[in-house]
């Protein structure tokens, strides 16, 4: 599990964000910083795995550019390489792979993205 989220962080803090694991924020960091879900599934299957771009702004041009960015680094797949193998991260195509959500605070601004892992790892 720890291969994997060594990989996950090390591939999501490419984009210059801070990146914490699930909803494991520490007390007083402020926007912007990309979560993302630690899933792994068995060695050869595939899972759905979420991450989120959060933002604190009044619009969403920001959020949607570091969406673009992901978006462009994943391609038709990205391969992670881990001590023991590899991960690879699809997007998920059967629906959205990204989706703006909704916060009681009009400022945080979300991107919500869904994607596929696959890890060949022991």
């Amino acid at each position: 599990m720890k291969q994997t989220l060594d990989a996950l962080h090390d591939f999501f803090s490419q984009f210059g964000l801070p990146v914490y694991a699930g909803d494991n924020i520490p007390d007083n960091v402020k926007m912007p910083y990309i979560t993302c879900d630690l899933v792994e599934p068995e060695p050869l299957a595939t899972a759905l795995f979420n991450a989120s771009v959060w933002y604190r702004n009044t619009d969403f041009i920001t959020v949607a550019a570091k969406v673009d960015e992901i978006k462009a680094a994943i391609g038709n797949g990205a391969s992670l390489k881990t001590e023991s193998g590899v991960i690879h991260i699809f997007r998920e195509r059967s629906g959205a792979f990204c989706q703006m959500r909704n916060d009681p605070n009009r400022e945080t601004k979300r991107a919500y993205l869904s994607m596929l892992i696959h890890c060949n790892t022991d």
